[in-house]
């Protein structure tokens, strides 16, 4: 029993360590197409 809520704790812990790193990290690229793309039929 102990060990189930020790390891529910940490995987708690490391869920939210990376949920921050994730929101750090995170960053938006957006690209403007040059060439428009050919439509496959």
């Amino acid at each position: 029993m102990l060990i189930i809520i020790g390891t529910l704790a940490l995987l708690a812990v490391f869920a939210n360590v990376q949920r921050f790193r994730h929101g750090q990290v995170e960053t938006v690229v957006v690209r403007t197409a040059t060439t428009p793309t050919p439509h496959a039929r």
